[in-house]
């Protein structure tokens, strides 16, 4: 079903090789666990095709972004359910239910700096993820911590069951050690579109290991990488 989105949604042609690719990978690990966007904006179409259970976090305009969202749900399919607990940016929540292709999507939405929600994350994610997905994470706000830190980017993979994946575009997962000393493998590369000056491809990794001293990893590639 994933890959059948990827055929029906309006991607640009350049991309849609590598999104296929994704669908498929994703299909076949079969985890029934969700999707984690940070730095999500509004970028539904992307999410849809890799989960059915989604959970978005950006702190910048976030009633636009539901704006956005909202709309893009309704081009879609029919909105089932739509309701708020809490106070958006105060670790409240805005869920949404709609239907795509005849099965129901959720998407809960935080209005959180996701450094910091990672740092103790909410009760949807707490038991792991089939896909941690960053896309340029380039900080919208000046408070906001940077996705790429080790300390940020060791919370997340932490959280990536078994077979789950880390898709991503400029927030590298090493630079100069392999991905397997990281307790991951790159299944494939190719392009993703995204807002950014930069003409970098987007990266699958599959995680086939967990690795204990993770942090302390990423903090020396970076250090190497820097060297």
């Amino acid at each position: 079903m994933l890959v059948k989105r990827v055929k029906v949604l309006p991607f640009e042609r350049e991309e849609i090789p590598f999104l296929i690719r994704i669908a498929k990978e994703i299909e076949k690990s079969k985890l029934d666990l969700p999707v984690l966007y940070a730095g999500s904006s509004d970028d539904l179409e992307h999410a849809v095709i890799l989960g059915n259970r989604l959970i978005f976090v950006d702190s910048h305009l976030p009633e636009t972004n539901l704006a956005g969202i909202r709309r893009k749900a309704e081009t879609f399919g029919e909105i089932i359910e739509e309701r708020r607990v809490g106070k958006l940016g105060n670790g409240g929540k805005h869920i949404l239910k709609f239907e795509f292709l005849g099965e129901e999507i959720e998407l809960i939405y935080y209005a959180e700096d996701a450094t910091e929600l990672l740092k103790n994350p909410p009760k949807e994610i707490k038991d792991g993820l089939s896909v941690y997905f960053v896309k340029v994470p380039l900080p919208k706000e000046p408070k906001v911590g940077s996705l790429k830190s080790p300390e940020s980017l060791a919370k997340a993979l932490k959280l990536i069951a078994l077979n789950g994946f880390y898709l991503e575009r400029e927030c590298p997962l090493c630079r100069v050690l392999k991905p397997e000393v990281l307790g991951f493998e790159l299944v494939a590369s190719g392009y993703i579109s995204a807002l950014s000056v930069y003409n970098e491809k987007g990266n699958l990794y599959r995680k086939v290991k967990d690795v204990e001293n993770l942090e302390e990893l990423l903090k020396l590639d970076f250090s190497l990488s820097n060297a």
